[in-house]
Parts: C-alpha cells; sequence; structure tokens
C-alpha cells in the first residue's frame, strides 16, 4: 500500500526491505504498545539499516503513520469479508444481532495491542486521528448494513438511527474493556469477556426489536 507518510523505494530489494521494515514496526506495537517503539529496535529486528529507514521516513513519527496507514487498510480488508460471511448465512435477527456483535468484539479483540497504540499517539497527532477516524466510520457503516438487512424485523421506527446507535453503543463498551482510551477500562468490574458480549448481543437485539411506537416520547426527542 502506497503511503503520503513514507517514500517507498521502485526496487524489488528495496521494497522487501521497507516491508520488513514495517512488519517489524507493527510486531513492536503489538508486543510492547508505543514506548518500546524505537527506530534502533526496527532496525534491530528489521535487519534495515538507520540509515535506510531514514531513506524512507523522515522520523517515528511518520513510520508510526506509515505503520498506521497500512495496518488499518489490512483490518478494514478483514473486516469486510468477515461481514460478508456473517451475510452469507442470511441470518435471522435474533441470531444476527448476537452474532455481530461478537465478531466484531473478536475483531478488536484480536488487534486490541495495535489499535490501542494507534488511539493513543492519535490524541495529540491529527493525522493519526484523522486515518483512525475514517476506519472506525467504514467498520460502523459495515457493522450497519449487516444490521440493516434485517430491518424489516425492526420494532424501533427509525432503523437508521438504530442501527447506528448500536454500534457506538457496542464499540464503546468493547474498547473500554480492551483498554484502547487513556480513561481507563472496565476490566476491574466483575463480569468477563464472555459476559459482555452475550449481554450485548441481547442488548442490541432487545433495542432493535422493542416496539416503540407507543412507548413514552421521551423529552426533547422530535416528533
Amino acid at each position: 500500500m502506497e503511503s503520503a507518510f513514507a517514500r517507498k523505494p521502485k526496487q524489488t530489494r528495496s521494497r522487501q526491505s521497507f516491508d520488513r521494515m514495517l512488519d517489524a514496526a507493527a510486531k513492536i506495537l503489538a508486543e510492547g504498545g508505543l514506548p518500546a517503539l524505537t527506530l534502533a529496535e526496527v532496525s534491530r529486528r528489521s535487519k534495515v539499516s538507520i540509515g535506510s529507514i531514514y531513506c524512507r521516513v523522515d522520523g517515528k513519527e511518520d513510520l508510526l503513520r506509515a505503520v498506521q496507514a497500512r495496518e488499518l487498510a489490512r483490518m478494514d480488508r478483514e473486516f469486510a469479508l468477515l461481514v460478508t460471511r456473517v451475510r452469507r448465512r442470511e441470518l435471522p435477527l435474533r441470531e444476527l444481532a448476537p452474532t455481530m456483535v461478537r465478531e466484531l468484539g473478536n475483531f478488536l479483540r484480536r488487534h486490541a495491542p495495535l489499535l490501542s497504540a494507534f488511539m493513543q499517539q492519535a490524541v495529540s497527532d491529527p493525522v493519526l486521528e484523522e486515518t483512525g477516524g475514517r476506519s472506525w466510520q467504514q467498520t460502523a457503516l459495515d457493522f450497519k448494513q449487516v444490521l440493516l438487512d434485517r430491518r424489516d424485523e425492526f420494532g424501533h421506527p427509525d432503523p437508521d438511527h438504530a442501527a447506528d446507535m448500536c454500534f457506538v453503543v457496542v464499540y464503546g463498551c468493547l474498547a473500554r474493556f480492551l483498554g484502547f482510551n487513556t480513561f481507563g477500562d472496565v476490566r476491574g468490574l466483575q463480569f468477563s469477556w464472555n459476559d459482555l458480549i452475550e449481554d450485548l448481543g441481547l442488548m442490541v437485539l432487545g433495542f432493535l426489536a422493542m416496539d416503540l411506537k407507543g412507548a413514552m416520547r421521551l423529552p426533547g426527542r422530535k416528533a
């Protein structure tokens, strides 16, 4: 993948060393987070000299941006394939809602170390924040569209809004549990990962399927 933050080489041998450099940086982040990422360690693991690294990037900041762009693109493709597999099963809403919560949770858990590192640095790097935001929006859209395949089974009067809110709430809970942000997580509470996934699946199903047409209108909600 071409990156705006790295000078990608054209020759095969140079491309291979560039890929090794990005692979090494990604593994370092996954193992030790941001504090572990240094150009010296990337050089040692990738067997690419510091001088060659500087031929590709201007420093650690651009290296991190290049790694994020490549890894998030890979994750986007992975989630798109996951969504396609779920869609092919043509599940009814009562099975689809818990399934999508479980799939999203397992997906985020697989990539938690990298995502956590990217999000931590994005607080002070608007480029990382923008790139991460685009990936988040794509994941949200994929999640929402799968649920909307069963919009005829929704009880909620505004299916699009309901599907959007489901993603926001589910993602937020999963992110807190996995420690993606700097505001702490919920791992100290007395429930397990499996409990969280099961309960979120039931919450999503209940919210989508509940008949709200005759419910009392909430203050401030437009008619």
